[in-house]
Order: structure tokens, then sequence, then C-alpha cells
């Protein structure tokens, strides 16, 4: 797998927490994956993603798409059974998982890079499908996650750690969530290009209109034909409330003075090479995501 040099400038605890106790994440020589297919769900968070990961499993083909690369979730499992390397890890999800010959897991794009270093996605060729889905309102995906860091309230499954009360409005990490989002949709972007994958990509607004459409697209890539959703069964539900739409007004009606201070590009974006358009955007948002941080927000990936 080809990584370019402005992906390996994203912030990842997960990478952090593996490399202190695996070491340098490298390929393991003369390791072969287990005999099954793979579905990435690759995501930002709060672009519905779990929403989608269960109503996938609804359809009886693949296991609920949980966030497996967490090193929180691959640490546990490697002190477990003695587990030394990513690889190794790998090896164990059919046993931890349960599936019918394919697994489906989350992926952020520092836990792509991650499994890449690690020799995985090299050795999953042609068993690895990718499923990309991005939010179109990135206004409304910042908000949200600015609420949900507040709140510790990712999904609906979770209690909230303070009351709607206690919630407050923040231009500057709503500002920085959205150039996060933009940073990281163009890194997922950026990182199938350069491997020559075509992932199947899925809006958030789409699958609200069209429950099925994920299971369609994913099920003719997969040659899985007839895969039929029960939204009615997901257990989860949209979080989005007044809170939501009061701070969405109240975004759109304040000043946009606090963009003032951040960097701006030092050469167009226009160019007839769209790896080289995308590579010229990441370099701009991550100088953004800096300034954010800088001044205070957040922004590591989790």
């Amino acid at each position: 797998m080809n990584i370019p040099p402005l992906l390996r400038a994203i912030d990842s605890t997960h990478r952090t927490a593996l490399t202190h106790a695996f070491g340098a994440l490298q390929p393991k020589p003369g390791w072969k994956p287990p005999d099954l297919d793979v579905l990435f769900l690759c995501f930002t968070n709060r672009c519905g993603s779990n929403y989608l990961g269960y109503l996938l499993a609804s359809t009886g083909a693949f296991n609920e798409a949980g966030e497996f690369f967490n090193s929180s979730v691959v640490l546990m499992h490697a002190a477990a059974r003695s587990l030394r390397s990513l690889p190794e890890y790998f090896s164990v999800l059919p046993t931890l998982v349960p599936h019918s010959g394919r697994i489906a897991a989350k992926a952020s794009i520092d836990q792509l890079v991650m499994l890449a270093d690690a020799g995985i996605l090299d050795a999953l060729r042609g068993r690895a499908t990718y499923l990309l889905l991005e939010r179109r309102d990135q206004l409304a995906q910042a908000i949200s996650r600015t609420i949900a860091w507040q709140n510790g309230r990712w999904t609906t499954a979770q209690a909230s750690a303070v009351p709607d009360s206690a919630l407050v409005f923040d231009r500057a990490a709503i500002d920085l969530e959205m150039a996060m989002i933009a940073y990281d949709n163009a890194a997922f972007s950026l990182f199938f290009a350069v491997n020559d994958i075509v992932p199947v990509r899925i809006t958030y607004e789409a699958l609200l209109a069209d429950a099925g459409l994920a299971a369609t697209s994913v099920g003719a890539t997969m040659g899985l034909a007839g895969l039929r959703p029960l939204p009615e069964t997901v257990p989860i539900y949209r979080q989005s409330n007044a809170i939501n739409a009061a701070w969405r007004a109240t975004y759109l009606a304040g000043s946009s003075s606090t963009m003032e201070t951040l960097p701006s590009s030092d050469e167009s974006l226009d160019c007839d090479d769209p790896e080289a358009r995308t590579q010229k955007a990441l370099e701009h948002l991550l100088r953004i995501a800096a300034a954010r941080k800088k001044a205070g927000g957040s922004g590591s990936h989790q």
C-alpha cells in the first residue's frame, strides 16, 4: 500500500498506543490473513456509521460493524491472548466476531493507515471491500460532534454525561470539527486514489432517503444479491434535536470574524491533476486544523 506523507501527519491516539505495545507497525513475515472477505466501513465521527452498520447487519449477511481497531479493543484482546502484533490480532478477529464468511468492521482513516503499515491491507487484496460513508451537511455533522465531545453521547445507546442545559455553544470548536471532517474525507479519497481502490460511496442523506441503498451497492460489489435491510430493527435513532437546530441558527447568524485568523492558502487549488489538487487541499486543511488545535480545540482521532 502507498501511504502519502500527508496521511502520516494525522494525529492518531490508536497508533500511538499500539506502537507503544507492539513496536513499529510493520508486516509480519509469512503472515497470511484469515480466509474470509472483509468490508471496511470507512467513517468520520457522527456521519451515521453506527446506523449504517446496524442496517447492514439486519440483512443477515454481516455482523454489526464495530470499531474493532480502536487501540483499547486491540490491546484488551492482545493482553488476554498474548498477541504481539496487529496481524496476530487480525488473525483472531474471526473468533471474536460472529460471522458467516465475511466480517464488517469500521475504520477511520488513521486506522486504515495502521492496517496498511502492518501489511494487512496488502494481504487482503481481492478480499476487501471499502465502503465510504460521508455526510453532505458538514455543518450539521460538526455541530453533532461538538455536542458529543461535551456530553459524551456518541450514539443513543449511550447516556449523556451532562444535561442539555449544560451544553455550551462553541463556534471555534465547530470550525475545528468542520476542518477535521473535510480533512479526513479528503484523506480517504487520497488513500483510495494512490492505491487504485474504488470504494463504494454512500452519503448519510441518501441513506436516510433510501435505507436499502447501501445494502444494494455493497451487495453488487461483493456478489451478494437480494440483500434487504430491516430499518425497523435498528436499535438506535437520530440524536438531532432542538439544541442542534438552535446552534445551527446561532452559527449561521453569527460573525465569521473567527475565520480571519486561519492560515490562508499559499497557492491556488486549481489543478488538472485530481490527486495533486487533493494533496494541496489536505495541506491547507491541515494548517487550519493545526491552528484551531493550537487555539484550544480538540481534533485528534480517538
